[in-house]
């Protein structure tokens, strides 16, 4: 098995493993579209994986059949990529059956065509791998791919600012890996063909590899990493790979060159792999303060600003203070543009008055859906997630009405005591950010709760 041949293989289990993801993914309204286009290419891919490995080695007649065949599943990619574009935003169910037709009738007439010369006019098998001469209806089928797909890309740019933020992330993912894969099968597998090269047609094949991890992962998460921090994270661990690899490195050149010590004696190696053992935190150590020094890690700001949040709620004793700091640490870490906190009457617990900023706006736990959601669910309300999986549009209304992205319940003795209120400009929190305010939520609970306790005493005194 060559090269080629073996990534075909690990690309075709890949994609069979994703395949078997989506059959027991708990939302397969959403996966469905998805599905049959990832279908497609696995059959796509399995048939030339059987012409390299199999078919190669029987009668020219039937090579060239399933070459031919290979043409089927490819056919059918952008008219169910149109699909899967109108099916994010929930349009395909109203699009006439006439447009659908327009899509999906050139494919069916082409179909007509597979196992005819008109697709490929031969095979020719040399030194252990064999090209195909495209026949004329590659050249048609080239140019309903492109346009399919194009069109498809420029639904998916034209409601990306439309979208929630979250179907907005998944369009940015889906634009990058349709892209992608697309340039490998227009280069590799339609153009290559035409201008007589024969011999790069498993690349475009691979090609699709690009498009099927990343949707997969577009559209299987509603939270998602942020790739900076992640990337600048990655490019941080390195410096402190190569500086411990370093010296390392130093140590044994040291012994091995200037003190003569000869490594091939057991007795030196083991003493070799102790004083690696016991010097590597240390050594690492040194590599991690150096990391500081020469970058600005964002994953390390957000570790320090949860950090100074927990002391901030373990000392403060004065409510107003408490806040005021509280509300800058977290913009630190989120671009907000403003961030409320509500806190419950002591006379009255279903009313919330606005105690940060001061202001006259009062919230009826009775006449509020997100009061009353926070107080069932128990947790962070996220807008983009309410609004994705349409779990109460009133409560999303509200929320917007206020001007609201992210509101966290504030509980003691598992009553709501309050609620913090983040408005991010209508942004989609990555799963770093969220995780910083699910921690924030925990430290918030037991704090607030702590001081209303503490300042009761005082008022009771």
């Amino acid at each position: 098995m060559d090269l080629a041949t073996l990534i075909l293989f690990l690309v075709f289990i890949v994609n069979l493993c994703l395949l078997v993801f989506m059959l027991f993914y708990k939302d397969r309204q959403r996966s469905w579209p998805f599905f049959w286009m990832l279908l497609l290419l696995m059959i796509w891919q399995g048939t030339e994986l059987l012409n390299i490995t199999w078919f190669i080695n029987q009668d020219e007649d039937i090579l060239l059949l399933a070459v031919q065949a290979g043409l089927l599943p490819a056919l059918y990619l952008a008219p169910v990529f149109i699909k899967l574009v109108f099916s994010l935003f929930g349009k395909w169910e109203h699009i006439p059956k006439l447009h659908k037709s327009l899509w999906y009738g050139p494919a069916i007439i082409m179909s007509a065509f597979v196992f005819t010369p008109y697709n490929v006019e031969e095979v020719i098998v040399s030194g252990g791998r064999f090209f195909y001469v495209a026949g004329p209806i590659y050249w048609f089928f080239g140019a309903y791919f492109i346009s399919l797909m194009a069109y498809g890309l420029y639904i998916l740019a034209k409601n990306r600012k439309t979208a929630g933020p979250i179907v907005s992330r998944q369009i940015s993912y889906i634009f990058v890996g349709t892209a992608l894969a697309s340039l490998g099968g227009l280069l590799f597998n339609i153009l290559s063909p035409i201008f007589g090269i024969h011999n790069l047609y498993y690349l475009g094949v691979n090609s699709t590899i690009f498009f099927t991890v990343i949707l997969t992962y577009a559209l299987f998460r509603y939270r998602f990493f942020d790739l900076r921090i992640s990337f600048y994270q990655g490019l941080v661990n390195m410096f402190k790979l190569f500086v411990t690899g370093l010296v390392y490195y130093i140590f044994y050149i040291l012994f091995h060159d200037f003190i003569k010590v000869d490594f091939n004696n057991i007795q030196n190696v083991i003493f070799l792999l102790l004083a690696l053992g016991l010097s590597a935190p240390f050594v690492f150590g040194i590599a991690n303060r150096l990391s500081w020094v020469f970058f600005i890690s964002p994953a390390h700001d957000i570790d320090t600003a949860s950090e100074k949040i927990a002391e901030i709620l373990r000392s403060s004793r004065d409510l107003d203070i408490l806040l005021s700091r509280l509300s800058k640490e977290i913009s630190k870490v989120i671009d907000c543009k403003e961030i409320y906190i509500y806190l419950s009457k002591k006379k009255d617990l279903n009313i919330f008055y606005q105690i940060f900023p001061v202001g006259e706006r009062l919230l009826d736990k009775n006449k509020s859906d997100l009061i009353k959601y926070m107080a069932h669910k128990k947790k962070m309300a996220n807008r983009s997630e309410i609004e994705y999986f349409f779990t109460d549009k009133m409560v999303v209304s509200e929320m917007d009405m206020m001007h609201i992205d992210i509101a966290l319940p504030i509980f003691y003795n598992k009553q709501l005591l309050g609620a913090l209120m983040i408005d991010n400009y209508g942004k989609l929190l990555s799963i770093q950010e969220l995780q910083f305010l699910k921690e924030l939520n925990k430290y918030l609970d037991i704090a607030v709760g702590s001081i209303l306790l503490y300042q009761q005493d005082l008022s009771s005194k």
